[in-house]
């Protein structure tokens, strides 16, 4: 790959509010990352994101045209678009020749899912979803302390991520729209916690149901998901993910239990309990802004060669385990519970 002074050139295509997290991380690593474009249909999104960027960007308003007339000053790109337009953006940039860190999700269906991977099979390049919460503190010390056998073979896992939404903080917006955002909450917020609870599991879903409800949130979509999987390895997984409730007291975001013991936690602290201790051991460990790690490994990966710690492969699945849930629940919005009462979401 052609890297200028050692560095990857990248170009951001998508001035929204996640690009607005990206330009920092990739502000922390500027020895190794320079981002020499940004593409956006809004002039003003654009002027915005290259003063979070410190300036000196070719700006665009179309991604082809910056492909076309920039792409040999461009290394890789750095998806942040609305999902709809993930695989548009994907398959262009592939076609390209360019390296490729998108934001979740991969894209809406399995059908664009499977042109992708076609894609990204021809061209060998270097493609990483960005999965940024696999670089929280807890997720990377559970994920230790399972591989290392401290609790033995999983039997049970769960993740949850619920919080009370401001009612109307989707009016209006993409994320409203099912055909733009591919779903509701699931594949919104719940992607991260679909992704995590694979990671952890380290094991393929062979059974997966799930049930879903709309209680609050104006949207097209579901604001409310429980999902429920049976893993090859005979694991029992759940997913707990709204926008309508607040997160259940007493519980940890993540809670893994097997054969010798037990796991949990949220955040930065992580409980161990094994077999025959009373007490559970408490680990605190350091603070991660998970935006700046998952841009230098993806830096990382381009300049060393290697595989990012979730490629298209881990994309793909959680892509599926999502569409599954989904398709399983189809029927849910017959029993959903709305105050402002109107069967399309609250839309029109």
């Amino acid at each position: 790959m052609t890297k200028s002074g050692g560095k990857v050139r990248l170009a951001i295509i998508g001035a929204g509010l996640i690009s607005g997290r990206h330009a920092p991380a990739i502000r922390a690593h500027r020895d190794k990352i320079d981002c020499v474009a940004a593409c956006d249909i809004s002039e003003e999104n654009l002027r915005q994101l290259s003063e979070k960027l410190g300036g000196g960007q070719k700006l665009f308003g179309d991604w082809k045209v910056m492909l076309r007339e920039f792409g040999g000053q461009i290394d890789a790109v750095d998806i942040c678009l609305p999902h709809h337009l993930h695989a548009p953006a994907i398959l262009d940039a592939a076609a390209a020749g360019k390296h490729i860190l998108c934001e979740k999700p991969m894209c809406i269906n399995m059908k664009e899912a499977d042109e992708i991977v076609a894609a990204l099979r021809r061209s060998k390049l270097t493609y990483m979803s960005a999965h940024n919460e696999l670089f929280m503190p807890v997720v990377r010390e559970m994920k230790r302390l399972i591989d290392d056998g401290a609790v033995g073979p999983i039997r049970w896992l769960r993740v949850t991520h619920c919080r009370l939404t401001p009612q109307t903080v989707f009016r209006g917006k993409w994320r409203s729209n099912v055909k733009l955002q591919g779903g509701g909450v699931l594949i919104d917020t719940g992607y991260h916690s679909s992704y995590k609870l694979l990671h952890l599991a380290g094991s393929e879903p062979v059974n997966i149901r799930a049930t879903m409800g709309r209680y609050h949130v104006e949207l097209e979509g579901e604001d409310t998901a429980s999902v429920h999987i049976q893993f090859a390895n005979g694991a029992i997984g759940e997913i707990l993910v709204s926008w309508g409730m607040s997160f259940p007291h007493g519980n940890h975001q993540l809670h893994v239990i097997g054969e010798k013991g037990q796991i949990y936690g949220s955040d930065q602290e992580v409980y161990l309990l094994t077999d025959g201790t009373r007490e559970p051991l408490k680990h605190v460990l350091p603070p991660v802004e998970t935006f700046e790690a998952e841009m230098e490994h993806f830096a990382d990966c381009l300049l060393n060669g290697t595989r990012p710690i979730h490629s298209w492969e881990e994309g793909y699945a959680v892509l599926n385990l999502i569409l599954k849930a989904t398709e399983h629940a189809k029927g849910w919005e017959t029993y959903a519970q709305k105050k402002w009462g109107a069967s399309d979401g609250g839309l029109k």
